[in-house]
């Protein structure tokens, strides 16, 4: 319905922004405020409860996702849903659920051992990114060759960061993976 809005924002406080767009000014949730600049492309929902209408934002399309499929998982709301992504960048988010990082996830504010376990249960093997996939496919490669899953893990994100070719990618990953051992 409200994908996006894309204007001036001219407020910024800890959780909310206003964005100025034709002459309307639209309060709108976000998880960090600090990660919108002066003009900018929010992605939105549209919540609608009783006698209230939010709208809440995000940097990125895959924020957005990430909100929606927090906010379907039992015992989630949008307060448990803001503060993950708050806490955690996409990335940062993508590998707790890959590790099964329980502790890292109850640091959050409002976030317990069993809500944690929830959602690593219930997002595992349910968030595909583009280079999510890519880093899974690198490390079934690696885990085929006979590489330990964990470390392989550990040496593609890190290589990645440096290189996106990859050929490369798999040649270093493959050479670190082997002076471990």
């Amino acid at each position: 319905m409200l994908e996006f809005i894309k204007g001036k924002i001219t407020k910024v406080d800890k959780n909310k922004i206003i964005v100025e767009k034709d002459g309307f000014g639209i309060l709108i949730y976000v998880p960090d405020c600090e990660k919108f600049s002066d003009e900018d492309k929010v992605y939105t929902v549209l919540k609608v409860k009783e006698e209230e209408i939010r709208v809440i934002g995000f940097k990125t399309q895959q924020e957005k996702e990430l909100f929606n499929k927090l906010t379907q998982i039992h015992g989630v709301g949008e307060k448990h849903a803001l503060a993950i992504l708050g806490s955690f960048s996409v990335e940062e988010f993508i590998d707790i659920i890959d590790q099964s990082d329980i502790e890292s996830l109850t640091k959050v504010q409002g976030v317990g051992k069993k809500t944690a376990q929830r959602i690593i249960v219930e997002l595992k093997d349910k968030i595909d990114f583009p280079e999510n996939s890519l880093i899974q496919d690198l490390v079934k490669t690696l885990i085929n060759l006979g590489f330990d899953k964990d470390q392989s893990y550990k040496v593609v994100k890190e290589i990645l960061k440096e290189e996106d070719n990859l050929e490369e990618v798999l040649k270093k990953a493959i050479s670190t993976l082997a002076s471990h051992t």
